[in-house]
């Protein structure tokens, strides 16, 4: 067997991602690849965080985020509310609704990590993780610097 590309893997690991998390996703309302699901697990994480902080953490733009608030909080999962600390942004909150979404969310995260990393030892899942990251770094150092020019 041929050995595949760094390329082939990821896109053959990412499709098999979706496969897993696109029917959870459609079935809870949300649009799958949209980053919405993101957003209700770091606010599970910390709540109560600006649009701005939650967009840096889940590394989705100002103007998706935007959308994806409106689409959540249409959805009953999310609020904005005025944000004591700065008079023009607001503090996105879960509501019952939404903490309850992202408990689910929760656990089908686990349960692909789980899934994922079956019969590997976690010194392959170290190593695993620091390349990949590695990677990452790479990816978005090229993307960055791309973008300069």
């Amino acid at each position: 067997m041929k050995k595949q590309s760094i390329r082939e893997l990821m896109v053959r690991g990412e499709k098999a991602r979706k496969q897993i998390f696109f029917p959870l996703l459609s079935d809870l309302g949300l649009t799958p690849g949209q980053g919405q699901a993101k957003i209700l697990y770091h606010l599970q994480q910390e709540d109560r965080i600006t649009q701005k902080e939650l967009a840096d953490r889940c590394r989705i733009d100002a103007a998706a985020m935007s959308r994806n608030i409106d689409k959540l909080e249409g959805l009953g999962l999310l609020v904005r509310e005025n944000n004591p600390d700065c008079r023009r942004s607001f503090s996105i909150c879960l509501t019952d609704k939404g903490y309850k979404e992202a408990r689910q969310i929760s656990k089908v995260f686990d349960q692909f990590e789980e899934i994922a990393s079956e019969g590997i030892s976690q010194g392959d899942i170290e190593v695993f993780y620091r390349v990949m990251e590695n990677m990452c770094i790479n990816l978005e150092r090229y993307n960055d610097r791309d973008g300069e020019e």
